[in-house]
């Protein structure tokens, strides 16, 4: 599995999110989520996803979130 270049929010997939902590992914996220979702999701591992494809962050993102 390639892993990302960095930690943070990777996508995932289309309208999918997942947080990468430099060893392992959380749950998945989606874009309408709230942040108290985001929260609880990007906080528990998914041990069971080892080869989560994941994709360049959009030129949409902030700027400091980009690798």
């Amino acid at each position: 599995m390639r892993k990302p270049p960095s930690i943070g929010w990777w996508p995932t997939g289309e309208h999918k999110v997942r947080w990468w902590n430099g060893e392992h992914w959380s749950w998945v996220c989606l874009d309408t989520d709230s942040i108290s979702q985001f929260t609880w999701y990007g906080n528990k591992i998914d041990l069971s996803q080892h080869n989560v494809k994941w994709y360049p962050r959009p030129d949409s993102w902030p700027e400091r979130s980009k690798t």
